[in-house]
């Protein structure tokens, strides 16, 4: 913080004081929403529940007014696009999925090589039926794809701290679970929108990544 680079004294003078904004609720995103619908939109526009359902869908992310007002104009957009008169819930929801790709693609065609090589490894095993992935599993995956495309694979652990950052990025969910006198163990799914194809965002970014998607791999059987 830059208060934290000032002399004390400087500090003191200033009279820093921390602001803690909390997140919205539901029903004071919906106050928000039906205020400024009022100033924008004809009452008959809205179909009965797409204010609560934009209200909803943005308190259950992180309580963000300006996310729940964007879901708004995009599920206006969406039925103007369709030359209907009223916006409906399934507006809502193509608007939801449209915010969503537009928030997660950007991240995909971003990440580092080795992060895309260990999210493909989790993708391409869940689309195998896998679902709470070994990091071992993850691993022997993430090998055979950097073998397809003659790239060094990282060691394991520089892979667990890549799906560390690949969590805290909210591409995929790891917890660690206990095996026992084994140790502990984490296990990893996809984090990323059904709505997302992140193997094709991917390979489109990125030509090896696209080389990796053409080969074939040893992945363990859905139990």
């Amino acid at each position: 913080h830059f208060t934290q680079l000032l002399d004390p004294r400087v500090s003191g003078r200033l009279g820093q004081e921390d602001l803690i904004f909390h997140p919205y609720g539901a029903s004071e995103i919906t106050d928000i929403l039906t205020e400024r619908a009022k100033t924008g939109l004809r009452e008959e526009v809205l179909e009965q529940g797409v204010v609560q359902l934009c209200a909803a869908l943005a308190a259950q992310e992180h309580g963000d007014a300006r996310r729940a007002l964007d879901l708004l104009r995009i599920s206006v957009q969406k039925a103007e696009q369709r030359s209907q008169t009223k916006v409906e819930p399934r507006h809502v929801r193509l608007a939801q999925s449209q915010l969503e790709h537009d928030q997660v693609t950007p991240v995909l065609q971003t990440l580092p090589l080795h992060q895309k090589l260990v999210l493909f490894s989790i993708r391409i095993n869940e689309d195998n039926g896998l679902r709470n992935i070994s990091t071992g599993e993850v691993y022997r995956t993430y090998s055979d794809a950097c073998l397809n495309v003659n790239v060094e694979p990282l060691t394991p652990r520089r892979i667990s701290t890549l799906l560390n950052e690949l969590d805290t990025l909210g591409m995929i969910m790891a917890r660690n679970v206990s095996k026992g006198r084994g140790g502990r163990s984490k296990q990893v799914n996809s984090a990323i929108p059904k709505t997302v194809d992140a193997i094709t965002t991917m390979s489109d970014a990125d030509p090896l990544i696209a080389e990796a998607a053409r080969c074939r791999y040893r992945l363990q059987s859905h139990l």
